[in-house]
């Protein structure tokens, strides 16, 4: 959660600080998270560790014979959707993995992902997620840091367990719960790269959110692809496993790694706790606040007022701020999955950024209001009371 909130707020800082303001909401969607240039990898590691020879879907199989009792789920129920996500899970925390996949969406290029996880000499637990192409971009996940490498920033770490990418942290990670926002339904079999998979639909109840299908391997309880779809039933993004290894192997790579060359986390001290002088009156059904504070944004030094919501699945970030003269304007705009709704008044600028539809976003932003004692606060200044 704090590698999305972190990633959130730099990605808003150029929103604010750019007059671009449109492309810079398009920009969104391609900065998914943040990764690691392989020369400044080479800095932080110890030696940039050779790639393992991965199996293809049709040979990993061979390597999992006793998967079924290495990683099953106790109670585990074949006819339950519940049941197979449970496994994912599962298997996702207790086995050695090296997994390539590719995410397309429409209008923009195919990215290839490596994505690898296992454990150090000491039996600590270690992730990496590497972006393939260009001039590459990483995470790292130890011991309760995460360490964000990406062109043209200086490596830096920050609190976390696990990396963020474009899977959903909720299918692949424990304790993100979002059932009270979507429905978790099982489909049936279906063949995926030649492997037997089951299907399974994760819809919005209320449906202001996006629909998901997932398809898991049958045989070793693992994501072998994952649909994304708008409420019209769009594709909007598709992840396809293209390669899967799943074995001990896979601790021999990071053996090589050295983790104590990765940056450290940059503490600082937050400040006092303040309570914002708005709310948020309409929130979709199985959302919650998370988080909320007032801080400068880095790139610009304006003053905001953030909120954090999260129904455990996806995240909306929303800004409340004085408003700037470079916004004369609302602006609503969607690229693929992600929507940016700015609104202003003339004073005070309303932004709403998550992976949500337009009119979703739209709504939120339309229902914040002035809280009662902050609204008592201004009348009395106007009359001239003191507070």
């Amino acid at each position: 959660m704090k590698n999305r909130i972190n990633h959130t707020v730099a990605v808003i800082s150029g929103f604010f600080a750019s007059k671009a303001l449109v492309s810079m909401c398009l920009l969104f969607a391609s900065l998914s998270f943040a990764q690691v240039p392989p020369n400044e990898t080479a800095e932080a590691l110890e030696q940039e560790p050779k790639e393992s020879q991965v199996n293809d879907l049709d040979s990993s199989s061979q390597m999992l014979e006793n998967e079924g009792e290495n990683n099953a789920v106790r109670n585990f129920d074949p006819l339950s959707a519940e049941s197979w996500m449970r496994r994912l899970i599962n298997n996702v925390e207790s086995s050695a993995f090296e997994i390539i996949y590719v995410v397309t969406a429409n209008k923009r290029e195919t990215l290839p992902y490596m994505w690898r996880k296992g454990k150090m000499p000491d039996a600590s637990q270690i992730e990496q997620l590497s972006l393939l192409n260009g001039p590459g971009f990483e995470q790292i996940a130890h011991q309760g840091k995460v360490s964000i490498f990406e062109p043209g920033f200086a490596p830096y770490s920050v609190q976390g367990n696990n990396v963020q990418g474009p899977i959903p942290q909720a299918f692949i990670y424990e304790g993100i719960d979002f059932t009270n926002a979507y429905d978790v339904l099982l489909m049936g079999r279906n063949r995926i790269a030649g492997r037997m998979a089951q299907q399974i639909r994760v819809i919005s109840k209320d449906k202001t959110r996006f629909n998901y299908h997932l398809w898991l391997d049958e045989q070793t309880g693992f994501l072998l692809k994952l649909d994304m779809y708008n409420l019209e039933g769009d594709l909007l993004e598709q992840i396809q496993i293209t390669q899967l290894n799943i074995s001990e192997n896979v601790n021999q790579i990071f053996s090589q790694f050295s983790v104590d060359q990765l940056p450290q986390v940059n503490v600082k001290q937050n400040a006092a706790p303040r309570e914002l002088i708005w709310q948020v009156s309409y929130l979709p059904e199985g959302m919650k606040v998370i988080r909320q504070d007032i801080h400068r944004i880095e790139r610009t030094g304006q003053v905001t007022e953030y909120m954090l919501l999260s129904d455990g699945l996806v995240d909306v970030s929303v800004y409340v701020m004085n408003a700037n003269s470079a916004f004369e304007e609302d602006v609503s705009v969607a690229s693929n999955s992600h929507a940016v709704v700015s609104k202003t008044d003339g004073r005070v600028q309303v932004t709403v950024v998550g992976e949500v539809p337009v009119a979703t976003a739209d709504r939120i932003a339309n229902s914040i209001v002035i809280t009662e004692q902050a609204q008592n606060n201004a009348d009395a200044i106007q009359n001239g009371q003191p507070q």
